[in-house]
């Protein structure tokens, strides 16, 4: 028994002629020369790739749309980052229920309503923008309702790649996936500057209500192949919550790669979330800035995907790279913290947006490449939980300590916590490295 769940056994394979189609562990990894396959050859993966490069692009615009609507509506640095917390919160208090809900849901379906439920509430964003009608009210319980679907999506959206792709090409399409989501923070900010200033915050949230459609039907379309565990449906919601808990806390590469995370999203991430505030109260820069610095995070983040894209499938490599990423993250909030011009914030912005996707999407991949399949909904569940919900506690937290002081200085002591903690992670990989090599950890 391992964290108090009780083993299954693996099932016999199907003898039929057909079984090894349905298994995407049994697709070959390789061609018929014996080449490397490339993971663009992979059907599903190229259209659930394109569907979601159409919907984060739309989800980005959105979220600059919503970040400058706060500080337009306020000029408070305490509620952008309320409004920027709430589309992240319910992930923390809810992404465990969630993870649950995805080991028993039919995640095919589950998702299509995800999608047409986040459509909905844009569209209303979209009305209550063009018909002026927009208040901090409606803004504080529409970006709650946001966060609702998306908590509940990000468990499903996390089992979908594993399912729909061969175990072979996990790392290069959970790597590419997220340079993918990179590529649209990158892209969709900038554009979100230039729509909110020449057509309004409306026009942004019609953008991003029409973006979820195409993924809609690529769901829709492809084939997911899911395994679950015999008791999978059977157990109570509780004790398969206590199982996938007692599986993360008592395995030590997982229980690691979730503290950092947590930590860095606290106060790295919710920082992020505070870029508003930099823009226009530190060097008076406007919207056009703030999509300028989004974008300029994306420049790093694509760059760290790529890197990240070219590593092996090992576990504990990912880790070392999420480690890296916090010390770079580090470096750079801290210089943000003393940057006195924005043309210097700009590139440290970027080595910051770097180092947090390092830390993101490597636990994320670190994850998927260790957990057990039949709690993957659970333990990625709680990967979301601690990142965004960190997300939404720091931007909170650290958006009320500016509100009180000067943000920079926020910055500053952000950095050095994030610095702590990366030495930290350091020697817990040297640990869990000693555990590999006697043989302790499996």
């Amino acid at each position: 028994m391992i964290g108090g769940l009780v083993p299954v056994p693996d099932p016999a394979p199907h003898p039929s002629k057909g079984s090894d189609q349905n298994n995407p562990d049994c697709v070959p990894a390789t061609d018929q020369d014996g080449g490397q396959r490339s993971i663009f050859s992979d059907r599903n993966f190229v259209l659930f790739l394109v569907g979601q490069c159409i919907t984060t692009q739309g989800l980005w615009i959105q979220k600059i749309a919503m970040s400058w609507l706060a500080w337009s509506l306020t000029g408070s640095a305490l509620w952008t980052g309320v409004i920027a917390a709430l589309n992240f919160a319910p992930a923390f208090f809810l992404g465990p229920i969630f993870g649950v809900m995805a080991d028993r849901v039919d995640l095919r379906r589950t998702a299509m309503l995800l999608n047409l439920g986040q459509a909905a509430v844009s569209f209303l964003l979209m009305g209550l923008s063009y018909a002026d009608m927009m208040t901090l009210p409606w803004m504080v319980t529409l970006a709650g309702l946001m966060g609702i679907l998306g908590s509940a999506m990000t468990p499903i959206r996390l089992s979908l790649v594993p399912v729909i792709v061969p175990r072979a090409f996990m790392n290069r399409a959970v790597a590419y996936a997220a340079m993918n989501f990179n590529i649209s923070r990158l892209v969709g900010p900038a554009v979100g500057g230039v729509v909110i200033a020449t057509w309004g915050t409306g026009a942004a949230f019609m953008i991003n209500a029409i973006s979820y459609l195409p993924m809609v039907f690529v769901i829709s379309v492809v084939t997911i192949h899911m395994e679950r565990a015999p008791d999978a449906k059977s157990r109570r919601i509780w004790t398969s919550l206590v199982d996938g808990a007692n599986y993360a806390l008592n395995h030590p590469m997982i229980r690691s790669v979730l503290a950092l995370s947590c930590f860095v999203s606290l106060f790295g991430t919710g920082m992020v979330e505070l870029m508003p505030v930099f823009a226009e109260a530190v060097y008076d820069r406007g919207v056009t800035g703030l999509g300028m610095l989004a974008s300029s995070a994306g420049i790093g983040a694509v760059t760290s995907t790529f890197i990240l894209s070219r590593i092996s499938s090992d576990a504990i490599a990912y880790q070392r790279v999420t480690i890296l990423g916090a010390f770079a993250a580090a470096v750079g909030m801290t210089g943000l913290g003393f940057a006195p011009w924005y043309e210097l914030a700009v590139p440290l912005v970027t080595l910051t947006g770097g180092g947090l996707t390092l830390v993101g999407v490597g636990s994320q991949t670190a994850l998927q490449l260790t957990v057990d399949n039949r709690l993957r909904g659970r333990v990625m569940s709680f990967w979301s939980a601690t990142s965004f919900g960190g997300m939404a506690l720091g931007g909170t937290l650290l958006g009320a300590i500016s509100e009180a002081g000067d943000i920079q200085y926020t910055a500053r002591g952000s950095g050095v916590l994030i610095l702590c903690a990366a030495c930290v992670g350091l020697w817990r990989l040297y640990r869990i490295g000693a555990l590999a090599r006697s043989g302790a950890l499996r």
